[in-house]
């Protein structure tokens, strides 16, 4: 199942952050010595949407579905920054939102904010 595709994406907060794939072990003396120990690697990437009221609803009624199971399923996510389809889950199943705008009642627009993990292909 897709991340659902609505929502405009922030590129300010967008941020990327791969594992190492590295192994580095300290010598006693001379430079430290690296070696390559995995093949692919995980890339959290920071992303913030601004949804309207319904995108925000439609999108807390994903989460809560067994398509995304609260953050702990892996779904379809395109890259925005190669548009490269990719299996990802929200790290920790954790999300922060914040309402931008609106006088009494609802706000008009929300600022979803997530980590998204996907595999480095």
């Amino acid at each position: 199942m897709p991340f659902p595709s609505t929502g405009k994406l922030s590129l300010s907060g967008y941020s990327e952050k791969p594992e190492s794939a590295l192994l580095r072990s300290e010598m006693e003396s001379g430079p430290a010595k690296q070696a390559l120990i995995k093949s692919r690697v995980m890339v959290e990437r920071g992303i913030t949407l601004r949804y309207s009221f319904a995108e925000y609803t439609a999108f807390k009624t994903w989460f809560k579905s067994a398509d995304c199971n609260r953050g702990a399923s892996w779904f379809d996510w395109t890259d925005p920054i190669d548009s490269t389809a990719k299996q990802a889950r929200i790290k920790n199943g954790d999300y922060n939102a914040v309402p931008r705008n609106g006088g009494e009642g609802a706000p008009l627009e929300w600022d979803v904010s997530m980590i998204i993990e996907t595999w480095d292909n």
